[in-house]
């Protein structure tokens, strides 16, 4: 089955990945280069530049889980397995965003207390989250809420940073990035059920044939 892949830098718009899949599982050279090139084309979509030293890590990663899943049934639906991979590599990247905020910071995210839906920090992908539902949710936060959410999580400036460049005190930026957080939270939560194509949010998805070329 022809798998629609726009908008993914490198990508052909249709392409066999439920094939592709079966023969990267058996170890297929070929198919594990066209697999990855996927991977490439999700993080350049991303903008993980800041992470290119690790896309290599990024790649397999993303391969190992991508098979994983396969294995365990949860990638039965073809049609499912590239927006699974945006997901899980969007994943991958928001793990490295924060283990370094972490570090520089050295204490509990606001976005551990009140998180963005599974789909978006999870190793799990249930339901990717679109980039518009992200934009309008982020469009609907008070604009103090806004500028700390971008500055901190899209920009990537520390807390202090932030504070410094905002004039707000640490102690009420991280009480707005908690509040912003959690309007986001629910933004997203409410965008993401209303969608009719929840793909690979069905824990037992219908089985479905596909036949290699």
């Amino acid at each position: 089955m022809q798998v629609a892949s726009e908008g993914i830098p490198g990508q052909s718009p249709q392409q066999d990945w439920g094939a592709v899949l079966d023969r990267l599982a058996k170890g297929d050279a070929t198919a594990f280069l066209r697999f990855t090139r996927l991977v490439t084309g999700c993080l350049i979509q991303l903008r993980a530049y800041d992470f290119e030293s690790e896309w290599d890590d990024l790649r397999q990663e993303v391969t190992a889980a991508v098979l994983e899943a396969r294995e365990k049934g949860r990638l039965q639906e073809p049609e499912a397995l590239v927006a699974y991979v945006r997901a899980v590599t969007r994943n991958k990247v928001f793990d490295r965003i924060k283990r370094r905020i972490r570090r520089s910071e050295n204490e509990t995210l606001p976005w551990e207390e009140a998180s963005l839906p599974a789909a978006a920090v999870s190793g799990e992908p249930e339901d990717p989250v679109g980039r518009q539902d992200l934009r309008d949710a982020l469009a609907t936060l008070p604009d103090e809420e806004r500028t700390l959410v971008v500055g901190v999580y899209v920009e990537g400036h520390s807390y202090p940073e932030m504070a410094r460049r905002s004039g707000v005190p640490l102690g009420t930026l991280k009480r707005r990035l908690r509040d912003g957080l959690a309007r986001l939270r629910a933004r997203l939560d409410a965008a993401a059920s209303s969608r009719p194509d929840r793909a690979g949010s069905d824990p037992e998805p219908a089985r479905r044939e596909t036949h290699s070329p």
